[in-house]
């Protein structure tokens, strides 16, 4: 891994010394170093190679924030023949790794090889208007689709595998990814999927029927759904980060897309994740 870049979330001021001493430890390694527009900022620095998410080419991406940042940088890319590396400096932090003080000796091992690949599927989402495709999403946690303004039921009519599923109404419904399971998919009621396993989660949010519960489905389906409400403010959202107008009768294709390589650690373990960001068991620990 020769080429690395740091990218980051807004408002580190506090962390700055942080930042400094990643990008000193990276170039006495002889590392090719990418700062993303808001990092060169944050170091107060003019002469820099700049990190463009989806056009500039790296090996690693260094990401310093929480699940957000991790959601909008790979909203914009475009190949993912890259790893991601979280350091925790937001909030929950699923995706991500580590705290910030234990980046200096993290780093090394990383660059020594002994870190192991967690692979996590990712959602293709398709746009169709008028009976032809207009636009193609992908997204690591979920697709969403809402009410935008008023609080009242919209109708949505799904299916998978062209054989119909379920018509809903409901705030809105929900398709993610076993790793969106513990994001919008839980506050909505859904279960928590381990991110290994291969599979679609629909969830609807707050259905008029009590009979309509979340259902898992294996990812080699493809899940349809039509708009059946004509109304000015239906929102489509992309991971929390995209976000459109829908219009009555449009349809939603969503299916397996590709994937997102992160970096992990060998000690590190999906189930002392979830103590840990759910506080089971005992108290949510402090995150740095």
């Amino acid at each position: 891994m020769k080429k690395v870049a740091i990218a980051s979330r807004l408002h580190l001021e506090k962390h700055v010394k942080i930042f400094e001493s990643i990008l000193r430890y990276l170039k006495k390694e002889g590392k090719e170093v990418y700062l993303e527009e808001r990092v060169a900022k944050l170091l107060d620095t003019t002469k820099y190679d700049e990190f463009i998410p989806g056009e500039t080419n790296v090996d690693l991406v260094l990401v310093m924030g929480g699940d957000g940042t991790i959601l909008r940088l790979v909203n914009k890319m475009k190949d993912f023949d890259v790893k991601f590396f979280g350091i925790n400096m937001g909030h929950l932090g699923f995706l991500s790794e580590i705290p910030p003080v234990q980046v200096g000796k993290t780093l090394g091992r990383i660059f020594a090889g002994h870190y192991t690949i967690d692979r996590r599927m990712m959602l293709q989402v398709d746009l169709e208007r008028d009976k032809k495709k207009v636009e193609r999403f992908h997204a690591l946690n979920e697709v969403s689709i809402t009410q935008g303004t008023l609080s009242r039921l919209i109708s949505l009519k799904a299916k998978v595998d062209n054989r119909k599923l379920a018509n809903y109404k409901a705030d809105g419904l929900l398709v993610a990814t076993p790793t969106g399971s513990t994001a919008y998919s839980l506050s909505a009621g859904g279960p928590i999927v381990h991110p290994s396993m291969k599979a679609l989660i629909i969830t609807p949010i707050c259905p008029h029927s009590f009979n309509q519960k979340p259902i898992v489905i294996p990812d080699s389906k493809k899940v349809d759904i039509l708009v059946d409400s004509d109304f000015e403010t239906i929102n489509l959202t992309i991971d929390g980060q995209r976000s459109l107008l829908l219009k009555y009768k449009d349809v939603l294709h969503v299916e397996r897309g590709g994937s997102v390589d992160f970096i992990r650690l060998p000690n590190e373990n999906y189930f002392h994740t979830l103590r840990q960001k759910l506080g089971w068991g005992g108290k949510v620990e402090k995150l740095y």
